[in-house]
């Protein structure tokens, strides 16, 4: 049974702390570097579309089967289905065990980009990542043993934030670090847009020029991998926090907001790192240097770019950072609630975890796993999750459990778009990605 202490005091506590593990390095990184390689708005496009039909329906489904079962993963799927009256319970065990191995192979892999961001936040404050004559040499710091030591510091201060539970520390660190990255990244958007030959990004990102792309599968792949990479939709995340929202609450209006903060972030993001590219002729097509390499190049370029470039990677921190909470939170509430460990050697085993694994298996392969958790895992995990939710348990029991804490109706429709729509879409795009 949860304390008092267990649940987001509000609201807008849910709403930016689960913004807070939306908006991330997805948005800030993944996805400018996605929009360069497909071509601006032939991804935009796609990622649009599938955010705002399948992304918002499939948020509203995670925090609601949370919210009933009170439950992380492997409990809510577990009652989904005791729900309907299916005794075996080893197929939801099984599932919701593989949604936070992903969230952990996710959390290992962030670990080591969170490292970079406070290096390199530390470095615009004593001038060593701005003055370096070479940003690729001072970056290139991960192929050293020195490597660790940043990974050990993200670790402890992901560790003192979720050391402080659910009200004082998640929702507390969103609920301050989530409006600042919007207000930082703003900030440099409008700096951007005086640089000369910005236009040119702007263009870019806005007059497609290959409207047959459009139906590309692998597109429309990568943009549905890219929304349940950004929208943390994988079956983890969202459930958790869902177990931590009141009854009292409006699940429908909440996911609403979460999508316009992440969308806002995204296109926030493109609107910064493109058309500053542009402005200075750099690469797009430079995978995880666009973020630690070509943005410093082009601080460098600019007048006060020092400040600016503190800003940059301090709004990518907080990004960063409260994604990275999220994912850990995932498997300590597993083992906090399933196999009743106290929350406090929960975080230091979960954390010695994910930083022992980084160093021998992540560092290296970044790229690749990033591939394999946006293209396969991710969307695996909600496509299982979606159909918990919207086919197994009870129509009514969903219906009224979205209904709770709603004054205004819910749509007739939306159980039969998370069943028909954002199922069969996912299925879709996986056939038209094998052929």
């Amino acid at each position: 049974m949860k304390s008092k202490n267990d649940y987001f005091s509000s609201k807008w506590g849910l709403i930016f702390a689960a913004a807070g593990s939306a908006i991330g390095l997805g948005n800030i990184w993944l996805f400018p570097y996605r929009v360069g390689e497909f071509g601006g708005a032939i991804f935009i496009i796609p990622y649009m579309i599938c955010l705002i039909i399948l992304g918002s329906i499939a948020l509203i489904g995670e925090i609601t089967i949370g919210r009933l079962t009170s439950s992380g993963p492997i409990g809510a799927f577990e009652k989904a289905l005791e729900l309907d009256k299916k005794k075996n319970k080893s197929l939801g065990y099984g599932f919701g065990l593989i949604c936070v191995f992903v969230a952990l192979i996710q959390a290992i892999g962030y670990i080591l980009v969170v490292a970079w961001v406070i290096r390199f936040v530390l470095g615009s404050i004593s001038g060593s990542a701005f003055y370096t004559n070479n940003s690729s040499q001072y970056f290139s710091f991960i192929s050293n043993s020195n490597v660790m030591l940043w990974i050990i510091i993200s670790l402890l201060i992901t560790a003192v934030t979720v050391m402080k539970g659910v009200e004082k520390g998640i929702e507390k660190c969103c609920k301050i670090m989530i409006p600042g990255v919007i207000i930082l990244l703003l900030i440099l958007v409008v700096r951007v847009m005086f640089l000369p030959n910005a236009i040119h990004g702007y263009k870019y990102l806005f007059n497609p020029t290959k409207y047959y792309n459009l139906f590309n599968a692998k597109i429309w792949m990568f943009a549905l991998g890219q929304v349940f990479y950004s929208l943390s939709i994988r079956g983890s995340t969202m459930v958790v926090y869902g177990s931590y929202v009141k009854k009292t609450q409006d699940i429908v209006f909440s996911a609403k907001s979460i999508v316009i903060l992440d969308t806002l972030a995204s296109l926030l993001s493109v609107l910064l790192i493109i058309p500053a590219v542009f402005a200075f002729n750099k690469d797009l097509n430079s995978g995880p240097s666009l973020l630690f390499i070509t943005m410093p190049e082009i601080f460098k370029n600019i007048p006060f770019g020092q400040f600016l470039m503190f800003i940059f990677f301090v709004a990518v921190f907080f990004a960063a950072l409260t994604s990275l909470i999220g994912m850990v939170e995932v498997a300590i509430e597993m083992l906090q609630n399933k196999f009743q460990i106290p929350r406090f050697p929960s975080i230091i085993l979960i954390c010695t975890l994910v930083g022992l694994t980084c160093k021998w298996f992540v560092i290296g392969n970044l790229t690749k796993i990033i591939d394999m958790l946006s293209l396969h895992l991710i969307p695996l995990c909600a496509l299982g999750s979606s159909i918990f939710t919207f086919w197994i348990i009870p129509k009514d029991v969903l219906y009224k459990e979205i209904q709770t804490g709603r004054a205004k109706k819910i749509s007739k429709f939306l159980i039969p778009m998370g069943r028909y729509i954002l199922c069969g879409s996912i299925i879709l795009i996986y056939i038209m990605r094998l052929e």
